[in-house]
């Protein structure tokens, strides 16, 4: 597992090492989950219904994920 140093900018910003974005494939405007476990954050890329349909790989999803996405998901194809 590799670690990386992030900077915490003025307004709170998190600024990422290039090598980190181009490792998980990050682009300006895409979003990040972050779970909180005690003094710990882990910080994981969200993918979109857009970000899977491009993907090549077949991606599984549980109907309990599906019904908690759906409104982002409907908003975010709505948006298109």
């Amino acid at each position: 597992m590799a670690e990386y140093i992030l900077k915490v900018g003025k307004k709170g910003e998190l600024y990422t090492p290039k090598k980190l974005r181009l490792k998980i494939g990050l682009s300006p405007g895409n979003e990040i989950i972050a779970t909180i476990k005690g003094e710990e954050i882990l910080l994981k890329k969200r993918k979109t219904i857009i970000n899977l349909l491009e993907e090549d790989s077949i991606t599984s999803v549980t109907e309990g994920e599906i019904k908690k996405e759906r409104p982002l998901l409907e908003k975010e194809l709505l948006e298109r």
